[in-house]
């Protein structure tokens, strides 16, 4: 026997379904069953480089029908491996695992190994190393203990798979999007977790005080090159915060944040496990990408984001306390996290408070160090170096706009609110004058104040006038950007309304001031299609006579730009093209002011295009809705035509989605909507009851659930359109009560009418009803 320490535990069981073309009946992972996958693997020497496979990856069994062919070439695989093994039997393992910058003594080392590879190929990878090492305890006739749910691992030279390995696997599912990323992720750090422990347990069953110590070191380096690493746990908080959009999400982050900061106070629990277990402990990276996740804004639940902001800053004064290590010291960017996860809380009127709080902390580190280093202060020191990487930026000021605009809107709406509750007051009694609008714009002067969030989106302009001042100065993080002023325009187009039909003109003033700036060379600040989307919805919102053709006139100015709206700027056409959502919010537009025909005529208008701008769910929903209202409060249009166009519209979008039309689909309103419309319309054609019939019979077979509703309506429908609707009554009466959904207010509808001199009578409901309830 060796005279070095040759042990193993058993083989990995591979997940069956990842690998079933690959699993024998013994359930372990069988290589001459599967096609063998290798990368660019180079070995390095102490005397040369050696490179054993192409740069690409290339399948050394290009058929799972050839088993003779990839037994010969994995064989010379191997026999090429043993040979260069011989070359190098005197170097100790240790020097194995660690290199100089960009000496990588195993392949996976390099951070770029395997980038553009899929995660199933790299799980191929990582399985196939396994069993190669299964292959050299085999040839090398090393003893295994009886385990069979823990990885193989020996303590030979040729023992090659550490953390790394599976970091590789963790960081590819990190950069795909596939769905069940973060399960696959904490399914392979449970096999790397369960890896260390099967080494740690066979380095205390096999050697002893009296090993060598050479042999004994060797072994131990194995057992530490298997520990997971605070950047596994950094990746697995990643695919959490980054891959999920679940509610969970953050509870799962949370939970992998916590065991390393548990692995930083408890450390190793046993004495004697110093030597096989290195310090672990979270790092700034662990704490940043966990406020990633917290400030991403999950869910609608005011009160959850509020605690998840709350945590977050905790967590960022902890990081600044003398209590942290200087590992985790905030940058930045931690910063910036803090800021957006208070702005995620929209109904939060002290978020601006909080925002600013944080970023004149911000100022207040990055002036102290500066007047450190100009005052000749030693600042290499670590108390210092966190310091330096502590500066608004762009994103901490738009962060700030971003939170004064919260509170104008909230205030906005309040006001808002206010006054017309005093207007229909006023009303009520008899005191209100024949222009509404006027008389409410007047109250606020008699008060003496108009609390409408004006005063915090001047706050507001004042920082991006601050933006601009820094940049004039020659900040290069701070810069005047598109975003920054969509920030802005937003937040005039939340303010707009009936009674502030000025706000629209300060939109348009700040999108001239964007193109003036991009004239001028800073194409930062050009506008994009967001920006004119802002001024449009600004005017929508006013609901004033001119207001949709003002959304038109700029609509009209970004169609002859002829430029797309997702295409970057060119020469000087600083005017982006309009999308979809251009023409919605035109639509929104013409529907605030009752003009159906020009909200149809904005989705023709799209049609036509070609598919270059073609009208989405929401864009035939706009329209549905506008002839439905039309048809409730036009009173100068032939009762029953627009409920007949609201109609026809819905069967356009349904017979779209049935043509595979996966962007297209009715919304759940929709159906009860035109029945409701049916119903309450003066016209009482037949053509009523057939829409309804058919509005009906398209609400079950939708994926949509059909309430009580929808019956009462059908009944209302046919008992006002027939004179004798007694087979329809029957029918309508027998389905609601199959689905369960007969209600009272059904039975009042069925005995109340409407009824007619010849046909419906009251008698003859009466007995209806008696016949169909007993």
């Amino acid at each position: 026997m060796a005279s070095r320490l040759c042990f193993a535990s058993a083989p990995l069981s591979a997940p069956s379904s990842w690998c079933s073309n690959s699993v024998s009946r013994s359930g372990s992972y069988n290589i001459f069953n599967s096609t063998l996958y290798l990368s660019r693997y180079r070995h390095v020497s102490h005397r040369r480089r050696r490179t054993w496979c192409s740069s690409t990856w290339a399948p050394l069994a290009t058929s799972y029908y050839s088993p003779t062919s990839f037994k010969t070439q994995a064989q010379i695989y191997w026999n090429d491996r043993q040979n260069h093994r011989t070359k190098t039997i005197n170097r100790p393992v240790a020097s194995l695992l660690f290199g100089t910058k960009h000496d990588f003594r195993r392949s996976w080392h390099d951070p770029e190994f395997m980038q553009d590879s899929s995660p199933e190929d790299v799980e191929k990878w990582l399985l196939f190393l396994m069993q190669s090492a299964r292959k050299d305890a085999d040839d090398k006739r090393i003893i295994t203990n009886d385990s069979s749910n823990n990885p193989i691992v020996y303590f030979d030279e040729g023992f090659t798979i550490d953390a790394t390995a599976y970091l590789r696997v963790l960081e590819a599912y990190a950069r795909s999007e596939l769905p069940g990323s973060p399960q696959k992720g904490e399914y392979w750090i449970g096999v790397l977790e369960r890896h260390y422990s099967a080494a740690k347990e066979l380095f205390k069953k096999r050697t002893t005080a009296a090993s060598k110590s050479q042999q004994r070191e060797d072994a131990a380096a194995i057992v530490r090159s298997l520990q997971p690493t605070v950047e596994c746990y950094n990746v697995l908080i990643k695919l959490w915060g980054h891959n999920s959009k679940d509610l969970i999400s953050v509870v799962r982050a949370r939970r992998w944040l916590t065991k390393l900061e548990d692995e930083a106070m408890g450390g190793s629990a046993d004495g004697s496990d110093s030597i096989l277990h290195s310090p672990l402990a979270p790092n700034a990276r662990s704490y940043d990408l966990y406020l990633h996740s917290c400030s991403r804004g999950l869910g609608k639940q005011h009160k959850l984001h509020r605690e998840r902001a709350e945590e977050s800053e905790r967590i960022l004064h902890y990081r600044m306390s003398d209590d942290a290590p200087l590992a985790v010291r905030p940058t930045t960017e931690s910063f910036n996290l803090v800021l957006r996860a208070w702005t995620r809380c929209r109904r939060e009127e002290s978020v601006p408070d909080r925002v600013m709080e944080l970023v004149l902390s911000m100022e207040r580190i990055q002036r102290d160090f500066l007047m450190a280093e100009e005052k000749g202060t030693d600042v290499s020191g670590e108390e210092w170096c966190w310091k330096r990487k502590v500066a608004p930026d762009t994103r901490t000021y738009t962060t700030a706009i971003d939170g004064w605009i919260i509170k104008a809107g909230l205030k906005a709406n309040k006001w808002r609110s206010q006054q017309l509750r005093i207007s229909n007051t006023n009303k009520q009694r008899g005191r209100g004058v024949r222009d509404d609008h006027r008389y409410i714009q007047a109250m606020p002067d008699a008060c003496g104040v108009q609390d409408d969030g004006t005063e915090e989106m001047e706050k507001a302009e004042t920082i991006l006038k601050y933006i601009h001042d820094l940049e004039s100065i020659g900040h290069a993080d701070v810069n005047a950007t598109v975003v920054g002023y969509n920030t802005l325009l937003s937040g005039w187009a939340r303010l707009a309304n009936e009674l502030r039909p000025d706000v629209p003109l300060k939109s348009e003033k700040l999108l001239h001031d964007m193109i003036a700036l991009a004239q001028e060379g800073n194409e930062n600040a050009a506008p994009d299609v967001i920006s004119f989307n802002a001024v449009i919805k600004a005017w929508g919102r006013t609901k004033r006579q001119n207001s949709a053709d003002r959304c038109e006139y700029w609509l009209r100015k970004m169609i002859e730009s002829g430029r797309p709206a997702e295409d970057k700027l060119s020469g000087e056409n600083f005017i982006a093209g309009p999308n979809v959502a251009t023409y919605n919010l035109c639509m929104d537009a013409h529907f605030e002011l009752g003009d159906a025909p020009r909200v149809q005529d904005m989705l023709i208008e799209m049609d036509a295009t070609n598919g270059l701008i073609p009208p989405n769910s929401e864009s035939f929903s706009k329209v549905i809705r506008a002839w439905i209202n039309d048809e409730l409060n036009n009173p100068y249009g032939l009762p029953g035509s627009s409920v007949e166009n609201a109609w026809r519209w819905l069967d356009e979008l349904l017979q779209r989605e049935k043509k595979d039309d996966s962007d297209l689909g009715p919304a759940p309103e929709l159906f009860p909507a035109i029945l409701k419309a049916a119903a309450k319309t003066s016209a009482c054609g037949e053509n009523l009851l057939t829409i309804g019939q058919w509005t009906f019979r398209a609400y079950e077979e939708s994926r949509f659930t059909i309430d009580h509703l929808a019956y009462i309506w059908l009944l209302e429908i046919a008992l006002k359109v027939l004179a004798s609707p007694d087979a329809e009554v029957t029918s309508v009466f027998e389905q609601c009560c199959r689905d369960g959904l007969l209600s009272s207010k059904f039975v009042r509808t069925l005995s109340d009418g409407p009824f007619h001199e010849d046909g419906w009578s009251k008698e003859k409901s009466e007995w209806m009803c008696k016949e169909l309830l007993g």
